[in-house]
């Protein structure tokens, strides 16, 4: 259970970090685990170690066929939807954000990582339904509404 640990932890891309600073008043979505390295935990796809390490050599790597860069764009672009459908974007910046991430290079998808006060949060953490987790015991939990005021953002790779 989260509530036994200091932080949860999420990787996200840059990109996605500027699109939510720009375009969504700094609220963020996030899907995350109270360990950095859950891999007794949870399995690779929902391990934030894993998903950094696996981003970062797509990243540096320049892999056009990354299926996790195209899980990031095919993201943004749902997410920018859903935005403008609850009125919190037009439909002319759900456009941009569209242009923005077709356009998007592979180095505007290096991983960031968030590290989030569980003190913070608690009020706003849901637990992932069994159905999407990457294992019926894994570890995984969503928030959908992360002000940037509630996380830290380490960025190892460049400055933010």
């Amino acid at each position: 259970m989260y509530r036994d640990n200091l932080f949860l932890y999420s990787i996200n891309a840059w990109l996605a970090y500027k699109i939510s600073e720009t375009y969504f008043g700094n609220i963020h979505y996030v899907w995350c685990s109270p360990f950095f390295n859950a891999k007794f935990i949870n399995p690779p796809s929902s391990n934030p170690l894993e998903i950094y390490n696996n981003l970062k050599r797509d990243v540096e790597g320049k892999d056009h066929h990354s299926s996790k860069i195209e899980q990031i764009r095919a993201g943004l672009i749902k997410g920018a939807s859903a935005k403008r459908n609850s009125g919190i974007i037009t439909k002319e910046q759900e456009q941009e954000i569209i242009d923005i991430v077709n356009a998007a290079e592979i180095g505007d998808f290096r991983p960031l990582i968030y590290v989030i006060p569980v003190s913070k949060v608690e009020s706003i953490v849901k637990p992932v339904s069994v159905k999407f987790r990457a294992d019926k015991f894994s570890q995984e939990y969503i928030i959908e509404e992360l002000h940037k005021n509630l996380f830290d953002v380490i960025d190892l790779d460049g400055g933010i």
